[in-house]
């Protein structure tokens, strides 16, 4: 004869022996996480934050670039007695000598060229202008003062266009105009004050 057997009462939080099913999730629990997540989301824009998107902020956070500063003007070359100068045709020295200081500027040439009866000219009439301004003292400029030569070493012939001698004065500016007839290249001029060499002009004649 087989006994009859009650059924044991289940403790709460065991689970039966056989096959885990999930739980079914509650409500609750679903919008408790979704509430989480938009709170994390708002927080990374939050309307507290301030804005940066101005010039003063991303100065303030990066810090002040430097500007860089325009290039200063090359300084006139100071020539003397004593201390020749060689520039290029155009640029001005100035000239410190015995008595007076003073900016000297050589300028041109100007071309004529000389007209041949076929061909391109290989000579030309250049016109040289040397200009004396902010003199401290009287400095007085001769036609003789001044030399020219060719790349080849031959000495040009120059002769005045106007006065062959000018005084520039404090506040003056004044201007002795030099002819010479040059052939196509390189030539230079060089200015000799009390016989001593103060400064050589660089420059080319092109006829072509």
């Amino acid at each position: 004869m087989t006994a009859v057997r009650s059924a044991a009462p289940r403790r709460a939080g065991n689970r039966r022996p056989g096959p885990w099913r999930p739980r079914p999730t509650c409500p609750r629990t679903i919008l408790a996480t979704l509430v989480c997540v938009a709170f994390a989301l708002t927080g990374c824009s939050s309307p507290n934050r301030p804005q940066t998107d101005d010039a003063a902020d991303t100065v303030h956070k990066l810090g002040a670039v430097p500007i860089p500063s325009p290039p200063t003007a090359q300084a006139t070359p100071t020539a003397g007695e004593n201390h020749l100068q060689l520039v290029v045709m155009g640029d001005s020295v100035r000239a410190e000598l015995p008595g007076t200081t003073a900016v000297v500027t050589a300028g041109g040439p100007s071309e004529e060229p000389i007209a041949k009866p076929s061909g391109v000219p290989d000579h030309a009439v250049g016109t040289i202008t040397v200009t004396v301004r902010d003199a401290t003292r009287p400095l007085t400029l001769h036609t003789t003062d001044f030399s020219s030569r060719d790349e080849n070493g031959t000495a040009i012939h120059l002769a005045a266009r106007g006065p062959a001698t000018v005084t520039a004065r404090p506040g003056q500016a004044v201007t002795l105009t030099l002819v010479g007839t040059y052939e196509a290249g390189a030539a230079e001029l060089t200015w000799r004050h009390a016989g001593k060499a103060v400064a050589i002009w660089d420059f080319n004649i092109e006829l072509d």
